[in-house]
């Protein structure tokens, strides 16, 4: 919960073009919120962000890349945009990967190669993610255990995060 990574992908879903939306708890690999949408827009990225943050709590930062979904494209750094005050009124620091470098968001950019991969396997995208946070031990995690990121997810969990509520 200290920092997720997210990201837009272009996939195609039950025979038509999409765009996916997922957020990932970095320390994890457990994917906490996702949506599937006709266009890859700053309202659809906070929809499904907001969706996140009831279900699971606010993380202390989101990595993303610099899709203008999340930054404005011109004075990236400086200038007003629904994502960053979003974030900001919520207490997110937005974290903002190298340019032409996506091995910084690369745990995100993975799980969305692995679903290229075998979302044909599946009946929905649901479905998969399913597998992928409750099924699919993850080798970076503890595979010793054969350990889920939703394993991984509650026992990364800081106590305070855990009786908060």
């Amino acid at each position: 919960m200290s920092t997720w990574q997210g990201d837009w992908k272009r996939i195609v879903h039950e025979k038509e073009e999409k765009w996916i939306i997922a957020f990932m708890d970095d320390a994890s690999r457990f994917i906490t919120c996702y949506g599937i949408f006709d266009n890859a827009t700053t309202e659809n990225t906070i929809k499904v962000l907001r969706e996140g943050f009831a279900e699971y709590g606010i993380p202390d930062e989101i990595l993303t890349d610099h899709g203008t979904q999340f930054v404005a494209a011109k004075g990236r750094e400086k200038a007003k945009h629904r994502f960053k005050e979003f974030l900001a009124k919520n207490g997110v620091r937005h974290i903002l990967a190298r340019i032409n470098h996506p091995q910084t968001n690369g745990k995100i950019e993975r799980f969305f190669g692995l679903m290229e991969q075998k979302l044909h396997l599946f009946d929905s995208v649901g479905e998969f993610v399913h597998w992928y946070n409750y099924v699919k031990p993850h080798m970076s995690l503890n595979f010793d255990e054969l350990e889920t990121p939703y394993e991984a997810f509650l026992r990364k969990l800081p106590a305070e995060r855990v009786f908060e509520y």
